[in-house]
């Protein structure tokens, strides 16, 4: 059974992402860390992926196959894997 969008979004928030609340768009969730961002993307109302990019010079993006809330990183790893 695949998380809800509130569990979701309550473990982004846990980990410390600043999730954007409520937006009309049912197909992700973004969060954001500086010039980090994160989306979960849905099909279905299922999570399917998880993108991470960084905005700032010399921009890189990631992404993968949805690996469940037990799985996604903190602003933290994000920032040691990008930098």
């Amino acid at each position: 059974m695949a998380e809800s969008r509130e569990a979701i979004q309550q473990a982004l928030t846990g980990l410390g992402w600043e999730v954007q609340a409520g937006g009309e768009n049912d197909a992700e969730i973004m969060g954001g860390h500086g010039k980090y961002h994160l989306m979960v993307s849905f099909e279905d109302g299922e999570p399917v992926s998880v993108t991470i990019s960084y905005v700032g010079k010399g921009g890189e993006i990631l992404s993968r196959a949805w690996p469940g809330v037990e799985h996604l990183p903190t602003p933290q790893k994000v920032v040691r894997a990008l930098s």
